[in-house]
């Protein structure tokens, strides 16, 4: 068994779980899988579970929180971006709230726009103070 380094929170690809379960029916513990392929053994043991159901496939959602910004708060917020070009994301997340009694912060605002590809220089048009 080759060593891998730990991957994050994000999941683990198909790849690695198929080797990971092949490891284990090859005769190796579930710990020293573990430790090899830097995973929890709950982890091991919850893909030997999925493999014997033949789900090894399977991706499950996120358990997170659901997204407060909906689909219609998101083209709000590019409809206001085109009326106030100028505006901080600070602005913008009071505007947001004005409009729709949402409240975010800046940093939700600017999530926003980067999932919807805008990009753009934050001072365009503002005047430096003397």
């Amino acid at each position: 068994m080759t060593r891998t380094p730990h991957v994050g929170s994000r999941g683990h690809t198909l790849e690695l779980r198929e080797r990971i379960v092949t490891a284990v029916r090859e005769g190796h513990s579930r710990h020293s899988v573990a430790r090899a392929f830097a995973v929890d053994p709950d982890t091991v043991r919850r893909y030997l579970a999925l493999a014997e159901q033949g789900r090894l496939h399977y991706v499950g959602s996120s358990s997170g929180r659901p997204r407060r910004v909906t689909a219609q708060h998101e083209e709000h917020l590019l409809r206001q971006l085109d009326e106030h070009p100028n505006a901080t994301l600070t602005e913008h997340a009071r505007l947001l709230q004005e409009a729709t009694g949402l409240t975010v912060s800046f940093k939700t605002v600017d999530r926003v726009f980067a999932r919807r590809g805008v990009t753009r220089d934050r001072t365009a048009g503002r005047q430096k103070p003397a």
